[in-house]
């Protein structure tokens, strides 16, 4: 399904000890996404299934987010965002449902209150299950079918024995699907040893954790998706830039939102298999001085774009089943390697 996920704001209120915004503070370039910007883009909306209004902060801190839930909204096409739901109040809910919001995707980092305000400080545990329960029950009262309801879960070393907890949880509040996500923006040592993802095998505690969770979720009729815990080089990450787009708050146009951090020295910092990095963001154009469409073709733009293509061609055509299941750069010769800025991301090795 194609993408374009649009940061209306980079502003936050809460300091999650996970998010680069904190750690990054000094450097941090803070704004919205403006109105008349916006609609920009409205032209090539229905090039895309999925329009998801959210980057590096907090949507719903947008004054104009309701509105642009009704600009992109249609029928057939998917509208959401995610939220870490402290703005979520029984109005807010109400609205986005009336603006036509097919996803809302909650930011959940416990079963606990201690677990979760330890780390997403800021925010109040009860509150956000509170929120929850108004907005399912906005869903029901207002007869939104098609709204799905998701948490979040982005599994560390902090929080991941909570998972099989927090599928009883989402159950009991009526949630539609859990995604146990991995840390997988990783910009510093500090960061670096909250992951619980491996560079060669998976710890067994932790797949355990995760096998319980998922058997605990088939026992509730709770859809669960839980991302890898091994890293392996992948044909093309799940950020799919063949397919997808990302636009920045200042209109910046990347690939992903990976390569577009908001920082106002233009350097991303990454840390990656015990070496610090920095990245300069990859930036094809801005929707404030030029059209997407001539964005999109530029020829960097598609010099990128083809390096994905080819990889994904060749894995494709591979015959041997077996290989396939190998180590993906070891499959052909022939295949290219990553871009570059895309070797030092976790994303590019299926976690």
């Amino acid at each position: 399904m194609k993408i374009i996920q649009i940061e209306v704001t980079s502003r936050c209120n809460a300091s999650c000890i996970m998010c680069p915004k904190p750690f990054l503070t000094d450097g941090w370039d803070i704004g919205d996404l403006p109105f008349e910007d916006y609609l920009r883009l409205r032209e090539y909306f229905d090039e895309f299934d999925i329009i998801w209004l959210q980057g590096w902060g907090e949507p719903l801190l947008s004054k104009d987010i309701f509105q642009m839930i009704v600009t992109a909204y249609r029928k057939d096409r998917i509208v959401g965002l995610t939220t870490n739901a402290m703005l979520l109040t029984d109005s807010a809910s109400k609205k986005l449902i009336e603006s036509g919001v097919k996803t809302v995707a909650i930011s959940i980092a416990g079963a606990r209150k201690e677990t979760h305000e330890s780390i997403r400080i800021g925010t109040s545990f009860n509150k956000i299950l509170e929120n929850v329960d108004c907005l399912e029950r906005s869903r029901r009262s207002m007869n939104a079918r098609d709204l799905r309801i998701i948490f979040t879960f982005l599994r560390m070393k902090q929080n991941i024995k909570e998972l099989p907890e927090l599928v009883e949880l989402a159950s009991n509040l009526n949630v539609d699907e859990i995604v146990g996500t991995n840390l997988d923006y990783i910009p510093s040592r500090k960061h670096y040893e909250m992951k619980i993802f491996s560079e060669d095998k998976a710890r067994l505690e932790y797949l355990e954790i995760i096998e319980e969770s998922e058997e605990k979720a088939r026992e509730l009729g709770i859809s669960i998706y839980n991302y890898p815990l091994e890293m392996r080089e992948v044909p093309i990450c799940s950020e799919n830039p063949l397919e997808n787009i990302y636009i920045a708050h200042d209109g910046a146009v990347s690939p992903c939102v990976y390569l577009n951090v908001p920082l106002r020295n233009n350097m991303i910092p990454r840390y990656f298999k015990n070496k610090q990095y920095n990245i300069p963001r990859l930036i094809f154009g801005n929707i404030k001085t030029e059209q997407l469409r001539e964005i999109y073709d530029k020829k960097e733009f598609l010099r990128f774009r083809d390096i994905y293509r080819r990889r994904t061609e060749l894995w494709k055509a591979s015959e041997d089943a077996l290989s396939r299941m190998l180590e993906f750069s070891n499959l052909d010769s022939r295949i290219p390697e990553l871009p570059e800025p895309c070797r030092t991301c976790y994303k590019a090795y299926g976690v």
